[in-house]
Order: structure tokens, then C-alpha cells, then sequence
């Protein structure tokens, strides 16, 4: 083989490398990045229209403080919801997660359900009085109401399925029961709940717009494909991320910020979720 072929090959070997290497880089992508969606208001709730809600799902002990700060600063929200898995079920050192809860506090109103990594944590009491030290409502199977330019909206957090002693089965049975139980008539009800794939359950129980996480987006996401796995739903989920509605109940679906999984996130970079109420026929 003569040299001049020789370098053809080792320039080819190195751009395939490089196209290689600059693919993957792409993948796995970390930069956090806002998701904005707007939603529609019940009618009667037109004085709402406006009104900012950040979501926070998924962190699972990730050091994102700074960039989710940043990210905060910028969407400035009236309100925020975490919707569970703020740490791992395995994590002992609960410090950078309060610090994160701390700013978010510090930024807006923040309140939080329980994911299952919460639930089957034995460090959960000490994270759930570190939360609302930090001063973050924490919301099990119960609702707090707040006054927001002269309307009612009502804060509804819920158990995840883990909590029922009697099985998720029985829990995702009368989900629709307990859900009716704490929503208000003439609010603007928010459910934060960890599961994305209880839509049909959300909406029977009447909740306006409700705020989950747990599908880490899909983990991976293909190009022209989509989402590829997530838990609860298994292969092809029909529920990882962006806004999903049944009768008059919208589904906001984080991607999540940590990761949790042995598994890289691939095509499916981290996101802080801000949704705006909007007014009908604006």
C-alpha cells in the first residue's frame, strides 16, 4: 500500500472518529434548557391569565443547582411545583438536595409531592422536615390554597402509587376518589403528582392541569422515532414529556433533571418546565 493511500485512510478513520465522537457528545447532551408551554384557563379563572408555574421533576440528587438558579432567574414564575425523585431511594446525604429546594423556595411559592423514590426512601421523614424547613409545602394527599390576583388556585400533591399499603392496584382504584376529595370548586386546581401514566385517572378526578415527572423522558430518545423506554408504560411510552389532555384535563409531562438510572439519557438533555395560564381566545 503506498503512503498517499495509507493517508486517505487514517484521514477517513479520523473523520469517522470525530463524526463518531461529536454524535455521541451531542446524545448525551447536559446543558439544561426550559420547556415552555401555555395552557388554557377554565372559564371563570380569566383573572389567572398569566400565571407562571415552573416545574421541577426528577432531580435525583444531581448537582444542578447553579444552571437550575439560572434557569429560574429567567423564567421568573409565580409559582413552583416538584413533582418527586428529588434524591435517590439509595442516598444517605440529603444536603445538596435541600440546598436546592432552599433556592427554589427563595425564588417562588414551592411545593412538593412525593415520588417513589421518596416513598421507599427511609430517609424520607428527615427530607420531608428538611423541605419544609427550607420552606417548601410538602404535599401529601393533601391541597393548600392561595389567593393570586383575587382567584382561587388549589394546590393538590398526592402519595405516589408505592404509599398504598394495599398495592398500586387498589391505589390507582380509588385515585379518582381522592383527587375529587381535594379539589375545589371556583379554583384552578393543580395536581402534582409523580406518575404520567394515570391521565385517564387525573381527569376523572377533576383536576385542571396536573404536573408529572417519573418517565425521565423516554431515557433515550431517537431521532424520527421518539421516546424509547419509560417506567410504567415499557417499550414506546405514550407519556414522557409535553402537555397530553383528557376531556378538560391538560397533562404537563417533565423530562426530568437527574438521571437515577445506570442508563444514560441520550437526545434528552435536562429541563427545567414553566407553563403559563392562559385565558380562552387570547
Amino acid at each position: 500500500m503506498n503512503n498517499r493511500l495509507k493517508w486517505k485512510r487514517a484521514a477517513l478513520l479520523l473523520a469517522a472518529g470525530a463524526a463518531a465522537a461529536g454524535t455521541w457528545a451531542w446524545a448525551v447532551q447536559g446543558e439544561l434548557t426550559i420547556a415552555r408551554y401555555e395552557i388554557p384557563l377554565p372559564v371563570g379563572l380569566e383573572g389567572l391569565d398569566g400565571l407562571k408555574i415552573a416545574h421541577i421533576s426528577d432531580v435525583h440528587s444531581a448537582d444542578l443547582e447553579g444552571p437550575l438558579r439560572a434557569a429560574l432567574e429567567e423564567a421568573a414564575p409565580d409559582l413552583i411545583v416538584m413533582t418527586g425523585d428529588l434524591v435517590n431511594r439509595e442516598d444517605r446525604d440529603l444536603s445538596r438536595a435541600l440546598s436546592l429546594a432552599r433556592m427554589a423556595a427563595e425564588t417562588a411559592p414551592s411545593f412538593f409531592a412525593p415520588g417513589n423514590h421518596e416513598v421507599d426512601s427511609p430517609c424520607w421523614p428527615e427530607l420531608r422536615d428538611g423541605l419544609e424547613a427550607a420552606g417548601v409545602q410538602v404535599l401529601e394527599d393533601r391541597a393548600v390554597l392561595r389567593n393570586f390576583r383575587g382567584e382561587a388556585v388549589n394546590l393538590v400533591g398526592l402519595w405516589d402509587l408505592n404509599h398504598d399499603p394495599l398495592g398500586q392496584a387498589h391505589a390507582r382504584e380509588t385515585l379518582p376518589e381522592r383527587i375529587r376529595v381535594l379539589c375545589r370548586e371556583g379554583a384552578l386546581n393543580v395536581l402534582l403528582s409523580h406518575r404520567p401514566g394515570l391521565l385517564e385517572e387525573y381527569g376523572a378526578g377533576g383536576a385542571d392541569v396536573v404536573f408529572c415527572g417519573h418517565a425521565h423522558g423516554g431515557q433515550v430518545r431517537l431521532p424520527l422515532v421518539g421516546p424509547v423506554f419509560a417506567p410504567d408504560e415499557g417499550l414506546f411510552p405514550k407519556h414522557t414529556a409535553g402537555v397530553y389532555r383528557t376531556g378538560e384535563t391538560r397533562m404537563v409531562v417533565s423530562r426530568g433533571l437527574g438521571n437515577g438510572t445506570p442508563y444514560p439519557r441520550l437526545w434528552n438533555g435536562p429541563e427545567l418546565v414553566v407553563v403559563t395560564m392562559r385565558r380562552t381566545g387570547t
